[in-house]
């Protein structure tokens, strides 16, 4: 379907379900049909249940088999196994997803498009066998008229396309029709008009096929057919027949594109009707492989955003038969936006043109009642890998949409920039092949992990799987096997530095080292495990107030027979804590928590505190730094946004994940790009900050916040001054008055503290 913006809490039905993973063999096993595949499961997974084939595929990469699983008789209608394999029949690669995601009331779901799937009770024209194909040219808007006219957009939304301030103009475009009987007809061997009547569904029990009141249709109007080919280039825009053939065109023209790709993947022709709901809404059907388009406001298929939208459905249907559970709904509706963004980006690449290409119905979307584009640059949105993500759904104030198709389409963007118009077909390309066996219950990292994956195999000399990398990291949506967390960027020198490895839900044997790039370095060991605590000593001879990584080197293993992989990532950090000039305001504010209101939609927690600068004449500098202390149930509910006096807003923390209940954290301009929008402005004056939480059910408080100017960094000093922010206007050390013996004493204190802290300290940690 189209669009329908709803407002959801997390929904957290599905907690407890990972999704899917992928395993990557150790050997080289060579599958060469279903039987060989099925023996392949049956020895390799045989906990899984029993499994029969359910399709198979065929791809660049390979060939996919793809397999139900029964459980002591009982089909498992959301968990699968995928067996990849390459050219020449060697296991590649296995997808299995063996969880249930989708849960109402405690109890699995069971989706009725794929169980039993509809079929369309249309008019249709006639047969290919009964007439000749010929070329023809017709009249079509493309992409649609007020992208063609680069009309500015209206502040609020025409009613009817006779609102337009434009009068219409038309572009000519070749297409392929039947000729049959002296009549030509909107059909092709890969595209049909119909003139859609009802769905039906089949009855269970007789096995007869009835008629189903699911959606709404538009009486019958009759088939479109023209008595000669020049009727085809004298349509009125806002006639009927226009809007069949500019549908008629979009699909066409997007089904070719997908050909000359390598991907055949309709074996008879689509099914449309342009005219065929009676609502603002359209819908892909995927029992009949029909796409039903809507009238209301201005009719639908004007926009070729929203014809190729609702054909992307089809296509990610084709590539994955049983899409379905899991984070699908988003997901398709986010491909399905990048595929419609990306046929009109490469139409306005080929005109010089950029209008809007980051928003995809840049036509339809202002018809109506309201305004209801869809961006393809939503840098918000952030994942959530346990919530529930349906289409047209919000999840931490987002559209799950949006997050989907934001990374692909900023990828094909620095593609094309980077590569010119080849960028095209082959981030497109990737798209695609990366789609072909994956199955039932997928999440977004699931596909994440398949799209790097086929870059690197399609396109080794391109720079396309670091890209998608980059920009699926800027959400969250890169699912990396573990993460690292220290409890503050800015390091305590007098203490050793904690950090925790956690498995990212599947747990591995590592065998690694980590180091620091100022001297210091450690060994990491250890068989499978949930949270690994370690600590490393920092030298006393680094740059006091200056940064350095923390590079984590790891060799892990799923399971013996598996490939043992690599997993690197570099965290900076900070050499001393930072002592602001300004006293933090100690508030112990308890924070609203999100709540469901009588519509079961979502009321979000929000709650606003000010932090005033008297007597500071000068502006930010790189010096400008923020303290915040605050403790929740769940950290990754909360987002946090800095409003300065000016009014410059910049999110602090976007719902991130984080194990532990209590957070402290500074930012200093000169080491954390988030405060840079604020260099150069006033000091003095109201900072704002603002705590929105998105989750219902998760309680916190915050403890204390300062917004002010670095005096120092606690590099020499004693133990904790790291929340010791006062008006001290000293630098470099703790201040204050030293006396030999003071000293001798501080230094016998330090030595036995720390001592006591290696010899408390677990190596490993089980949760």
């Amino acid at each position: 379907m189209k669009y329908q913006l709803t407002l959801l809490a997390l929904v957290m039905a599905s907690a407890s379900a990972q999704g899917g993973e992928w395993d990557y063999p150790s050997g080289n096993e060579v599958v060469a049909d279903q039987a060989a595949a099925k023996s392949y499961v049956e020895t390799h997974y045989p906990e899984i249940g029993s499994v029969a084939i359910r399709y198979q595929s065929q791809s660049k990469l390979g060939h996919q088999y793809n397999f139900n699983i029964s459980l002591e008789g009982e089909y498992k209608s959301q968990r699968t196994i995928v067996v990849h394999t390459d050219g020449s029949g060697i296991v590649q690669r296995v997808f299995k997803s063996l969880e249930d995601t989708i849960l109402r009331n405690g109890s699995a779901i069971t989706a009725a498009e794929l169980e039993s799937p509809r079929r369309l009770k249309a008019t249709t024209p006639p047969e290919l066998s009964t007439g000749t194909l010929i070329n023809a040219q017709v009249n079509v808007v493309d992409p649609d008229l007020r992208t063609m006219d680069k009309q500015p957009a209206p502040e609020l939304p025409w009613t009817d396309i006779a609102d337009y301030p434009t009068p219409a103009h038309f572009v000519l475009h070749d297409v392929e029709l039947l000729i049959s009987g002296g009549k030509y007809y909107l059909s092709n061997s890969r595209v049909m008009q119909v003139d859609a009547e009802y769905l039906e569904v089949q009855n269970p029990d007789s096995g007869n096929w009835e008629k189903s009141d699911s959606a709404s249709f538009l009486p019958l109007e009759g088939i479109v057919e023209f008595d000669q080919l020049n009727d085809l280039k004298n349509l009125s825009f806002a006639s009927h027949d226009f809007t069949q053939v500019m549908a008629f065109y979009q699909i066409d023209q997007s089904l070719r594109y997908l050909e000359s790709l390598g991907y055949s993947l309709f074996t008879e022709p689509v099914q449309y009707d342009a005219r065929g709901l009676s609502n603002n809404n359209s819908s892909y059907f995927y029992g009949p492989k029909a796409a039903m388009f809507g009238i209301g406001g201005s009719p639908d298929a004007l926009d070729a955003d929203v014809v190729v939208h609702e054909l992307g459905h089809g296509i990610h249907y084709q590539i994955v038969p049983d899409w379905g559970y899991g984070h699908t709904g988003a997901m398709a509706e986010g491909f399905a936006d990048y595929w419609a963004g990306s046929n009109s980006y490469r139409k306005l690449y080929d005109q010089g043109s950029d209008f809007e290409i980051d928003t995809v119905f840049n036509w339809e979307g202002y018809f109506g009642t309201k305004i209801a584009t869809r961006s393809l640059w939503n840098q918000r949105a952030r994942y959530f890998e346990s919530s529930e993500y349906l289409a047209h759904i919000s999840v931490g104030g987002e559209l799950g949409d949006e997050l989907w198709s934001t990374p692909l389409f900023q990828t094909l963007k620095q593609g094309v920039e980077r590569y010119g118009k080849e960028a095209f077909t082959e981030v497109d390309t990737i798209v695609l092949e990366s789609m072909f066996g994956l199955g039932r219950s997928m999440k977004m990292h699931d596909l994440v992990e398949s799209m790097v994956y086929v870059a690197d195999k399609l396109y080794p000399g391109r720079d396309y799987a670091e890209l998608l990398k980059a920009n699926f990291d800027v959400h969250g949506l890169l699912k990396a096997p573990f993460r690292i967390e220290v409890d503050s960027r800015y390091a305590n020198h007098i203490l050793p530095l904690n950090f925790r490895l956690i498995a990212n839900g599947r747990q591995a044997s590592v065998d690694g080292s980590i180091k620091t790039s100022i001297g210091s370095s450690d060994t990491v060991k250890s068989d499978k495990f949930s949270v690994l605590g370690k600590s490393i000593a920092l030298p006393s001879s680094a740059v006091c107030g200056e940064s350095f990584n923390l590079v984590t080197d790891l060799a892990y293993q799923y399971e013996s027979q598996l490939q043992s992989l690599n997993w690197r990532k570099d965290t900076s950090l900070v050499y001393g804590t930072p002592v602001l000039d300004q006293d933090a305001k100690v508030l112990n504010s308890v924070l609203p928590d999100a709540t469901l209101n009588e519509h079961n939609s979502l009321n979000f927690g929000f709650k606003s505190f000010n932090f005033i600068i008297n007597g500071d004449s000068r502006t930010a500098d790189e010096n400008l730094a923020v303290y915040l202390k605050l403790s929740h149930e769940n950290l990754a509910d909360l987002r946090v946004t800095l409003v300065s006096p000016k009014g410059t807003r910049q999110e602090l923390l976007t719902n991130q994940t984080y194990s532990q209940q209590s957070l402290t954290r500074y930012w200093v301009a000169k080491n954390d790009n988030v405060l840079s929008a604020f260099v150069g402005e006033p000091m003095a004056g109201t900072w704002r900050l603002e705590v929105t939480d998105y989750s219902a059910n998760h309680s916190g408080t915050l403890v204390e916040w300062a917004v002010g100017r670095v005096s120092k960094y606690g590099c020499a000093g004693t133990a904790g001054n790291e929340n010791n922010n006062n008006n001290d206007s000293g630098s470099g050390g703790s201040g204050g008055a030293s006396t030999p013996l003071n000293l001798l004493l501080g230094l016998i204190i330090l030595f036995w503290r720390r001592e006591r802290h290696f010899n408390s300290k677990s190596e490993e940690v089980n949760q």
